[in-house]
């Protein structure tokens, strides 16, 4: 074992590399070391995939190390997939990590933890239904969004050149994910025309498809119908109360027969724990596969183990249910672990986690958003907002979390480059 108190964290998402330096701040160098694992070398903000999906945003352009973000805040990175958890050893073990030729680049290891939490995320739900798998994009990843990206891409040159006269993409999911993407497509269609003369008049049709009787069925109806209208307005179809039976290349047929053709297909309905949960020795799976968590982010029936984020079923205080899988529940949470893990070693009193919400925005293009916020006194309606104010906001997400990341010298520098960026280049990817 480590003389020095090793706290490791597999999974370096918002919650998981915010917290990794969060800890790596309060650490003692001489008695504290804190690592962090992640199966990917560099770590992309998730609610930005969309944004890569529709090329708006280049792949690796807001990327940041793990490596460099190690060395800048004074925490260990190790590449590699978590492959096994031996709760009594206190060890975990981390798959080989092999090259695009299938070479071995870093054998399988072994690592052991005083404190180990885990926020490795969780994965879009295909609910077994057939031809998900085989035939929809996700968005699960940088690389699965750059992958929909190119052949996007691809199709929009093909009806440049005459080879193909139109192309249909089928989203399934009605949800934030689902909703920003359509927006974006829109939006990236137009620039593709404008700025590098691909695809054609009217060469791009949308289609959502969800299960709920309105897009954005978590939040306020009012959200919900402005969204909704948003979306007309750019053109988007929006097929609801509909339920998806079966996927093929030739499109999304529907429980009842009928056939939505499409040429793409995306599928962002619901979300699933990792399927390495299962093979977790001791934790406790919910039936979404999340960790089962208590009020202080233990992990049920095991010590020295946590969970947060997208892969934690933590209780939501009110009753059964666990919180939301988004970013800022993880954001929230990884702030409380940092402070609470501090005051575990001092040996003081952990209060239990409280999520404060602070409301949702949701992005419907380049200049406009749909929000809403809490209620300032007990027992009032939601507060709404839309337009250009609550994309302010919602671009203000990023720059928080890269100020988390980086520092707020560094965070404002990088949201000076994008502005430059912008007027620079074509605000689309062309190639």
């Amino acid at each position: 074992m480590s003389k020095r108190h090793r706290v490791v964290v597999v999974g370096g998402g918002a919650g998981g590399i915010e917290l990794a330096i969060g800890l790596a701040r309060r650490a003692d160098a001489t008695a504290d070391e804190v690592v962090l694992i992640d199966r990917e070398s560099s770590h992309l903000w998730k609610p930005r995939l969309h944004e890569v999906a529709a090329g708006l945003m280049k792949p690796g352009e807001d990327q940041a190390g793990y490596l460099v973000l190690a060395q800048e805040h004074g925490f260990r990175f190790h590449y590699g997939a978590l492959a096994g958890l031996d709760s009594s050893a206190r060890t975990i073990g981390l798959a080989a990590v092999e090259n695009t030729a299938g070479e071995v680049v870093l054998s399988p290891r072994e690592l052991d933890y005083d404190d180990l939490v885990l926020a490795f995320g969780s994965q879009v739900n295909d609910f077994g239904i057939e031809g998900v798998v085989e035939h929809c994009h996700m968005l699960d990843s940088s690389a699965q969004a750059s992958a929909f990206n190119r052949s996007f891409l691809n199709a929009a040159m093909q009806i440049a050149e005459g080879q193909r006269e139109h192309l249909a993409v089928g989203i399934v999911g009605a949800g934030a994910t689902g909703v920003e993407l359509a927006a974006e497509l829109s939006h990236a269609a137009s620039a593709m025309k404008r700025y590098g003369g691909l695809g054609a008049a009217n060469w791009l049709s949308i289609t959502i498809v969800d299960m709920a009787d309105r897009v954005l069925a978590g939040a306020d109806m009012r959200t919900s119908a402005y969204a909704a209208a948003r979306l007309n307005a750019l053109g988007v179809k929006i097929e609801l109360n509909r339920v998806v039976s079966q996927v093929t290349a030739a499109g999304l047929h529907l429980k009842g027969g009928e056939t939505i053709p499409c040429d793409l297909r995306v599928w962002a309905s619901g979300i699933t724990g990792q399927p390495i949960v299962h093979s977790l020795s001791d934790l406790q799976i919910s039936k979404q596969n999340r960790i089962i968590t208590d009020p202080r982010l233990g992990c049920s029936g095991v010590e020295h183990i946590y969970a947060i984020g997208d892969c934690a079923a933590v209780p939501d205080g009110h009753g059964a249910s666990a919180l939301p899988a988004t970013a800022q529940v993880a954001h929230q949470q990884a702030s409380y672990l940092a402070d609470a893990l501090a005051r575990r070693r001092r040996a003081k009193q952990v209060p239990p986690f409280i999520y404060r919400p602070r409301g949702s925005l949701v992005s419907l293009g380049p200049s406009e958003a749909a929000g809403e916020f809490p209620a300032l006194r007990h027992g009032c309606s939601a507060v709404l907002a839309r337009g250009v104010v609550p994309k302010l906001l919602y671009a203000s997400l990023l720059h928080l979390h890269r100020a988390a990341m980086h520092g707020w010298k560094r965070a404002v520098a990088l949201a000076a480059s994008d502005r430059l960026r912008r007027i620079a280049v074509p605000p689309v990817k062309l190639h």
